[in-house]
């Protein structure tokens, strides 16, 4: 069998197994041992804000790398989560630049067992949601570069289905998140925050009538009778973080 049929076969019996996987923590320990990969992590990530949370992550670390990662703050200042929460490419974690206090951590983290290379690979959903699956693996970097353009296209597949496993364990098999437009979450994002038509045109840079209209559009894709709940409801779904 050669490499492409190899790498072909494997994408698709792995695709097939995430699908009955009974939820998410099986799903990555499926892809992680398929691939023989050191660690997989999913986190569904906020979106508007641009601001960090944790509000539905599943991993392979160990708890102890866990539990250290969590008491040292180390979210605040983990490049792979902050970069991968912004970005809409997968990257390499070998492209980033690394502050001394990043760095600091990745020492520790390789002194916890952790792999020295990996790779993360940002989800953007139709409802603007974000989320982050990231790779992590022992090996050189130039032969975890080499191991990326080989698989990374069945990856990126296998990440999504990552995803709409996540939604389905969060929300059921009917994701009650309605496909909001950028601009509708921005408006909603901001009139959460307090700011009226006026404030919300000049931050946007659009006019008060527009704005107007992005709101009462959000408001009838969140079936709510006013702006103040379609606040909370967009709030409670994960669509915009007024933080």
């Amino acid at each position: 069998m050669d490499e492409k049929t190899y790498a072909r076969e494997l994408f698709e019996q792995t695709f097939v197994a995430i699908q009955h996987a009974t939820d998410v923590a099986a799903s990555i320990i499926l892809l992680r041992d398929a691939y023989k990969l050191s660690h997989v992590t999913y986190h569904m990530a906020q979106t508007i804000a641009s601001r960090i949370d944790a509000p539905f992550v599943r991993t392979t670390y160990p708890p102890n790398w866990v539990s250290r990662y969590l008491q040292q703050g180390y979210f605040n200042i983990d490049p792979v989560l902050i970069e991968g929460v912004s970005r809409s490419l997968p990257f390499l974690w070998s492209e980033l630049e690394v502050t001394p206090a990043a760095q600091r951590l990745f020492e520790d983290a390789t002194q916890h067992g952790l792999g020295i290379s990996g790779y993360a690979i940002p989800i953007i959903d139709r409802c603007g949601r974000r989320a982050l699956v990231s790779l992590n693996i022992d090996m050189p970097q130039d032969q975890w570069s080499a191991l990326v353009v080989h698989y990374r296209a069945h990856w990126l597949e296998l990440a999504h289905g990552l995803h709409t496993k996540a939604l389905v364990e969060l929300y059921g098999k009917e994701d009650p998140a309605p496909p909001l437009g950028r601009r509708e979450r921005e408006c909603l994002h901001w009139a959460a925050l307090g700011k009226e038509y006026k404030d919300i045109s000049c931050i946007l840079g659009i006019s008060d009538h527009t704005a107007r209209g992005y709101l009462k559009s959000a408001r009838f894709k969140l079936s709510c009778a006013n702006i103040p709940q379609a606040i909370a409801k967009a709030i409670s779904l994960r669509l915009i973080n007024p933080v």
